[in-house]
């Protein structure tokens, strides 16, 4: 199950794993927006969300999307996307240890942490929405965009190309790969130097960057991912 606990340096983690593909639904959310929240009230320096060996998300689960009922299907969509948005604006630095697949709103919950370090292996990351049949919602996209390199936004917005580590450090989904054996304390290393820097002034600075086109994204968010997002999409 989903976990939060904090070090006694000051870094708080979220630990994701539903023991499947780690899917983005109210549990989820729940445990992300848990984890900013305690991390905040504990005054933590940083956030560090990991997924499992083989698994960091396989992205928004498939029973919200094909949720029969349209009211249920629409709050669901809106978490995730609300949750999204809400780590990406956290006022925390926060680190994705991302050790395995991240696929569609696993890749976007992935690039919206400020810092992403992977590993090394035969996992793949990528927004493969388009090849779903799918247009993306502004919140997704908002978030792709800032963290993907403007030279690969056809190869993995357009195209939805999947890619392996290496790929993905080079298109900007990653910082860094090292070799699992010494992932930890890699992440380790990068939460330690983060909570030196100043929080206020770092929050300041990130709602600077992050908070115009995040409250842009938001209020889309009804419109977009309303009653009849997917079901109106997938087939054509």
């Amino acid at each position: 199950m989903h976990e939060y606990r904090i070090d006694d340096d000051g870094v708080a983690h979220v630990l994701l794993d539903d023991g499947k593909a780690n899917v983005l639904n109210e549990a989820t959310c729940a445990a992300l927006r848990g984890g900013i929240e305690a991390a905040a009230e504990a005054r933590a320096g940083a956030l560090v969300i990991h997924g499992r060996e083989g698994m960091f998300s396989g992205g928004i689960d498939l029973s919200l999307v094909r949720a029969e009922d349209p009211q249920h299907r629409a709050a669901g969509l809106q978490a995730v996307a609300h949750t999204l948005l809400a780590v990406w604006t956290a006022p925390i630095p926060t680190v994705a240890a991302v050790t395995g697949h991240a696929i569609a709103g696993g890749a976007i919950l992935a690039l919206a942490c400020d810092r992403r370090i992977g590993t090394t292996g035969s996992w793949k990351i990528g927004i493969n929405e388009t090849r779903l049949r799918m247009v993306f919602p502004t919140w997704a996209l908002v978030i792709a965009q800032a963290g993907i390199r403007p030279s690969a936004w056809n190869a993995t917005i357009l195209e939805g190309e999947l890619l392996d580590p290496e790929g993905a450090v080079r298109a900007g989904f990653l910082d860094e790969v090292v070799a699992p054996g010494g992932h930890a304390g890699r992440v380790a290393e990068v939460a330690a130097g983060l909570i030196e820097i100043p929080t206020r002034a770092y929050a300041g600075n990130k709602a600077l960057l992050r908070r115009a086109e995040a409250e842009r994204a938001g209020a889309l968010v009804a419109a977009e991912m309303g009653a009849g997002f997917a079901s109106d999409q997938i087939g054509r």
